[in-house]
């Protein structure tokens, strides 16, 4: 009967074990695959006292100066970024969407204009092409915010705040230069006042090439966004794809860095996000329980 309870106790605990090795070698959340990003420490789930917003655990990206992967290796970028697998998008084009995540700011900077790295915390593309919207850091104070076209720009946020909404997809197809602040359309919040404490996030679009399109954006339950008019291109538009979204730490134009430092190493980055949802209602994305300033 002892010989019985040892072997039992020893199956179960290889069992244990031979769990935790899957889910430590796991390269991305249920329904992603690793973007771009073969270097082991891309991405893990949270581990001890790691930060966790909400449930048991966390996803945490890890980002070095000399990781790259495929294109990236021959381009002026480097990631560490996860990408919803084809088939699974739960959007459509021309349908109102919610989208609700919590971001931890483990060890990221803010940086000056001219050494900035262009780093994306969260993108949404449609077909192969450009990024209809996303989250970009710029260099502190930089952008045309002043002079921006009202029309495209939402003026609210402060100088300090280097997190923006960028529409990539709309503003290369139609050209947008300074007067549209090269497409950069809202400010978030200032990464270097988030460092170390969570930042929950509410984003609602319509991915639409036309007038009705739309994106709004709250940030700790307030609205620190209001874009109407196109989201997308006509050319993104015609090819009818689901938005695919991506999420994770994406250096997405290094060039700036290189020119200011030489070879000198990039800082290492690690962030955290947690309980990303999509849905119909705010409601339904929320962590905060949709109670936030503007609804």
């Amino acid at each position: 009967m002892l010989r019985k309870t040892i072997r039992t106790a020893l199956t179960i605990a290889a069992a244990l074990a031979a769990g935790a090795g899957a889910a430590a070698a796991e390269t991305a959340p249920r329904g992603y695959d690793a973007n771009l990003s073969p270097h082991a420490h891309a991405f893990r789930w949270s581990q001890g006292d790691e930060p966790v917003r909400t449930g048991r655990r966390s996803e945490r990206y890890e980002l070095r100066s000399t990781d790259c992967g495929g294109s990236d290796c021959t381009n002026p970028r480097y990631r560490s970024e996860v990408r919803m697998l084809a088939g699974r998008e739960q959007t459509r084009l021309g349908q109102d969407t919610w989208y609700g995540w919590s971001f931890f700011n483990a060890a990221i900077p803010s940086f000056r204009e001219k050494s900035a790295l262009k780093l994306v915390f969260g993108q949404w593309r449609v077909g192969s092409g450009r990024a209809a919207f996303r989250l970009v850091q710029t260099g502190v104070g930089e952008g045309n915010w002043r002079g921006c076209d009202p029309a495209v720009c939402f003026r609210g946020g402060e100088r300090s705040w280097d997190v923006a909404l960028e529409l990539q997809d709309v503003a290369q197809a139609d050209r947008w230069g300074p007067r549209q602040n090269d497409g950069l359309v809202c400010r978030l919040f200032s990464m270097r006042a988030v460092h170390g404490r969570w930042t929950d996030l509410v984003v609602n679009s319509n991915f639409s090439a036309g007038p009705d399109g739309y994106v709004r954006v709250w940030v700790n339950g307030r609205q620190v966004c209001d874009y109407r008019g196109p989201v997308i291109s006509a050319e993104s538009a015609a090819t009818g794809a689901a938005p695919n979204h991506r999420r994770g730490i994406f250096a997405s134009y290094t060039k700036r860095w290189d020119s200011v430092h030489g070879s000198r190493p990039k800082p290492t980055l690690v962030a955290f996000y947690d309980a990303f949802k999509v849905g119909r209602s705010r409601s339904a994305v929320d962590i905060r329980g949709g109670s936030g300033a503007g609804f």
